[in-house]
């Protein structure tokens, strides 16, 4: 699988957020607890995965 990430300059960076904030669009994810890692990448793995996957510290 081949990733393009693209960064703009802090300047175009900071008026996306604040474009962002202005007009309340956040992030989709979907979280999981370290403790279901396991979970986690089999849920990536079979394909099910429709936003970012974020693990979240429950140790």
């Amino acid at each position: 699988m081949r990733r393009i990430n693209r960064k703009g300059s802090p300047n175009v960076v900071a008026k996306i957020l604040e474009f962002c904030a202005r007009h309340n669009i956040e992030t989709v994810t979907e979280n999981f607890k370290m403790s279901q890692i396991n979970e986690a990448f089999e849920h990536l793995e079979n394909g099910k995965a429709r936003y970012r996957i974020i693990l979240e510290n429950d140790f």
